[in-house]
């Protein structure tokens, strides 16, 4: 039925990469050069030690690139995870809503265009959002533990994948855990089991990074930079992301000038002192400066917050960027995803107690990403990753609050 998709998806890809030279876009190089490192044996080199991101999408690439697969190749994958998405969530939501709401809601994940940039190339999102679809069907229908320990199996990878599910799970574990010790419902023993069993599927991974940076725990050293920019306290900034040269918004459009000389005016001084350190010592010192902003300007970094949920829906604001067209396409979508986020909201409070606890599960995690996502620097993608969680629920409360109650 969702097959249109995956030809849609296919055709997509492969007229905007078969028909020009290869050129490697933005995060590609990393991850193949990961991908390669797994080939011959390790992930970071011990001389020079970058954990700028988990080994989870290097791991899935390196067996396509150990059989022949080139860069154009890989980005065709993303057409298949995507549309395995579609059917999974489409399978999810027939399970929760009627057929008619699902095929709705399915369609418009099919055709939310936004995640299409991401789609095109080597990127993780494609794959992180499938991994998100796949949790939220297998947590519908599980009964038995060793259903929820297979859970814990793909919410670790996806931690591996995206390291800021790493810091979900420790939160979510701690929060099902209580839970159960007041409540003891067995299915709260069961959440509990889920993101402990994620835990330890992420154990090898914070052993290696331990014996490499002599740190517990540490995911990755992206982080402090992240936070860094989020913590600016100059009034003409929101805290988006910005790279090494300050140049990471210049040369999307011809017709708008390059910004880097605005951030360097700003930030020039801390980059000198904090280039001088290599890896985790660049992402400590990062920290610091970050921590320094936040206790000296900490309504400054609740404004940034606020702007960071406007760039989580809308892609606004960026700071000396000015407005484009391609903002306005980018806004149609998502002012459908930020009314069903806000009503969704609305009426679960409303409903809470006659929410199903498949549903406590899906939100505790929704919410926690969602809440320390805002913390640190975001775009667009870091939200419709989740985006099938926030379309199950409220296909389902919305669904329910027109029925009688005695449906929900």
């Amino acid at each position: 039925m969702f097959s249109p998709f995956l030809a849609a998806y296919l055709f997509m890809i492969y007229k905007l990469n078969y028909t020009i030279p290869i050129v490697l876009m933005g995060d590609e190089p990393r991850y193949l050069e990961y991908a390669n490192n797994l080939l011959k044996g390790y992930f970071s080199s011990k001389d020079n030690v970058n954990l700028w991101n988990g080994p989870g999408y290097p791991l899935f690439l390196a067996p396509f690139i150990k059989i022949g697969f080139d860069v154009n190749n890989l980005r065709l994958l993303n057409a298949f995870l995507q549309f395995v998405s579609i059917v999974y969530l489409f399978k999810t939501l027939k399970n929760w809503v009627s057929i008619k709401t699902a095929f709705f809601f399915t369609l418009f994940w099919g055709i939310y265009y936004i995640a299409f940039k991401e789609m095109l190339y080597v990127f993780t999102e494609t794959l992180t959002s499938l991994l998100v679809v796949l949790i939220a069907y297998k947590i519908t229908s599980s009964k038995k533990t060793i259903d929820y320990i297979f859970i814990g199996l793909l919410l670790g990878f996806l931690a591996l994948v995206k390291l800021i599910f790493g810091y979900v799970i420790l939160i979510c574990l701690t929060i099902f855990t209580l839970i159960f010790l007041i409540n003891k419902n067995k299915i709260y023993a069961n959440y509990t089991l889920v993101f402990f069993a994620a835990i330890i599927t992420t154990l090898p991974y914070l052993f290696y990074t331990y014996n490499l940076t002599g740190k517990i725990f540490y995911w990755g050293n992206s982080g402090g930079m992240s936070l860094y920019w989020m913590s600016t306290p100059i009034e003409t900034e929101y805290g988006d992301w910005n790279d090494s040269t300050f140049s990471a918004y210049c040369n999307y459009d011809t017709t708008m000038p390059c910004n880097a000389s605005y951030f360097a005016r700003g930030h020039q001084a801390d980059y000198d002192s904090i280039y001088k350190y290599n890896g985790i010592l660049r992402d400590d010192a990062f920290k610091e400066k970050a921590i320094q902003n936040i206790k000296a300007h900490p309504l400054k970094y609740l404004k940034n917050i606020f702007a960071n949920a406007g760039r989580l829906f809308f892609g606004i604001p960026n700071s000396y960027n000015f407005i484009r067209f391609q903002h306005l396409w980018r806004i149609i979508p998502n002012a459908f995803v930020f009314c069903m986020f806000l009503v969704s909201i609305v009426l679960g409070i409303r409903k809470f107690k006659k929410i199903h606890t498949v549903f406590y599960f899906l939100l505790t995690l929704l919410f926690v990403y969602l809440g320390l996502t805002l913390l640190v620097s975001a775009q667009q993608r870091q939200l419709y990753v989740v985006l099938p969680i926030i379309i199950i629920w409220f296909s389902w409360i919305f669904e329910r609050s027109f029925q009688s109650r005695n449906d929900l």
